[in-house]
């Protein structure tokens, strides 16, 4: 992982505090030509010389520590490889991001701007070419333009026109620009009747930022939801008659079923749940509909508006947390970081003593964060099929893609394909970091016959220096080579010349003293891939 410089940030917010370099050595117990090493990015430091330095400055310490920059960085990179740039390195990156952050998360909004207009473009011209409605339309007004644009002329070419003539010409046009606006504003009923569907995504984006900088942990959820835990049950689960019972007598939420009622609820004093939906579900869905009645102040307070850049951006922020709350009501914190190092992070023993889903035990994992008490710190990954990336979180060294898919030989792939299995793999990535996969295809029940379920696969990641904590990685204890699968990140930034499900050439070379696959295949090998490319 790339370091972001820190030292300037420290100089700046010295002198702002008009703190001399003697006087802030002496109050660190340090020398002045350490402190001076530091503030020019000479000594990386941390720990509890970092913490006295950002309470002496009365910085927070996050601002010092760089996670969120570290994460910048990354995702810089990854713009990066998304334009083509290959003479932009990390190294580069993490100097600009330690001295403008600001500036580095304007370039990546800009970009997400960039990225929401070119779908939305893409998205209009796909229907604009498929929709037979809009066809037709799109038909008749260049019918009724090329009318007007006609009798124009003949009404400018021809000076010696009789009267009536005139008089009829410019009434066809007239007509015709009738037509021409009620064949418009039809256009954009049309259109406007697709509601959502060209939504830009920098909302959920948005999101994903605010989940991650807050390291997708927030203490004030958890002490609410043990309060509320408290008043519930003193029973070790919450079970669905006590949160049912919640909802209706304390908020007068109407519970039904979709088979019993369907389309019913009509109010956000109604909870319809799922026909034929697993127990974890329905227990799920109680417990985020109570949170969001009975925490919703709790979720406004850390939602500020000033964080987000519209409304329904904040709106998915405060539902995340809701998510985030049921959570941690039905898997209590302490319970559940002891019960995971108990059984070595055994999803499924986890799933079977909470009453969890396999995706609800891996995001409660995620949130095992709390200072003192962290368990491993896991990246989280979940995928469709066709590959579209629809959760994700990261932890430093180990990023989650963004944009466009991940690497196609990470496990959250091959366990698409194997059904109720969990596929754990230990994968060495270019730059020699190695990492624990633990991944599972999961799917929710159709609700109606004849319709597909849906299917996703959804991973957890890791250093592999956390495999021994972990009952998956008992399977690669002798680390043999046999068993490490080499991977990327992604293939645009992923230098294995021979990995034969390279999709694109990568966007970068070696830099000077690494030691990648050369980016020149052999002929055979160049030869193979094209057949693969062409479908042979």
């Amino acid at each position: 992982m790339v370091r972001v410089p820190i030292g300037q940030r420290i100089r700046e917010r010295r002198r702002e505090a008009g703190l001399a370099q003697a006087a802030l050595a002496a109050e660190l117990d340090i020398s002045p030509a350490y402190l001076s090493l530091i503030e020019h990015d000479k000594r990386y430091i941390g720990g509890k010389l970092l913490r006295r330095i950002a309470d002496a400055l009365e910085l927070d310490l996050d601002y010092l520590t760089a996670d969120q920059d570290s994460r910048l960085v990354e995702a810089l990179m990854e713009l990066a490889r998304a334009l083509g740039h290959e003479e932009l390195d990390a190294a580069t990156a993490a100097g600009f991001v330690g001295r403008y952050p600001e500036w580095a998360r304007a370039f990546i909004r800009l970009h997400r701007s960039l990225q929401d207009a070119t779908e939305t473009a893409l998205a209009l011209s796909e229907r604009l070419g498929r929709d037979p409605e809009l066809m037709a339309l799109s038909h008749q007004m260049l019918t009724q333009i090329t009318s007007i644009r006609s009798f124009s002329e003949i009404l400018a070419e021809h000076d010696d026109l009789a009267g009536a003539e005139r008089r009829r010409f410019a009434g066809i046009i007239a007509s015709e620009s009738d037509g021409l606006t009620s064949s418009a504003r039809t256009m954009i009923d049309t259109l406007q009747q697709s509601g959502n569907a060209f939504r830009p995504s920098s909302p959920a984006n948005e999101v994903d930022d605010f989940i991650i900088d807050n390291r997708n942990y927030f203490a004030s959820i958890e002490d609410a939801a043990s309060q509320l835990r408290t008043e519930l049950s003193s029973e070790r689960l919450l079970s669905l008659d006590v949160l049912h019972r919640r909802l209706t007598e304390q908020h007068g939420v109407a519970v039904t079923s979709a088979d019993e009622a369907p389309g019913a609820c009509t109010t956000d004093r109604c909870l319809e749940l799922p026909e034929g939906a697993a127990p974890t579900t329905l227990r799920f869905r109680l417990a985020h509909r109570l949170c969001e009645l009975e925490l919703a102040d709790t979720f406004e307070k850390l939602a500020v508006p000033g964080r987000f850049s519209s409304p329904d951006a904040r709106l998915r922020a405060k539902r995340a947390l809701a998510r985030y709350a049921a959570g941690a009501l039905l898997f209590p914190y302490d319970a559940f970081v002891e019960a995971a190092e108990e059984l070595r992070y055994d999803l499924d023993g986890l799933g079977a003593r909470f009453q969890a889903s396999f995706e609800q035990a891996a995001h409660r994992l995620v949130t095992l964060r709390a200072p003192g008490k962290e368990g491993v710190p896991f990246a989280f990954l979940r995928t469709d099929p066709a590959g579209n990336i629809s959760k994700r979180f990261s932890i430093p060294g180990l990023r989650m893609p963004e944009y466009g898919g991940a690497c196609p030989r990470w496990a959250i792939y091959s366990a698409l394909g194997q059904s109720d299995q969990i596929v754990s793999q230990l994968a060495a990535m270019p730059d020699g970091g190695r990492y624990l996969f633990v991944a599972k295809r999961v799917s929710k029940v159709a609700m109606a016959h004849g319709r597909p379920a849906t299917v996703f696969s959804v991973m957890l990641g890791c250093e592999a220096h956390y495999a021994d904590r972990i009952v998956y990685g008992d399977a690669f204890a002798s680390r043999r080579a046999s068993l490490i699968t080499p991977v990327g990140f992604e293939c645009r930034s992923c230098r294995r010349e021979d990995c034969d499900q390279r999709a694109h050439p990568p966007v970068f070379r070696p830099g000077p003293g690494e030691t990648a696959e050369p980016l020149a295949p052999t002929a055979a090998r160049t030869g193979e891939r094209q057949k693969i490319a062409e479908g042979v």
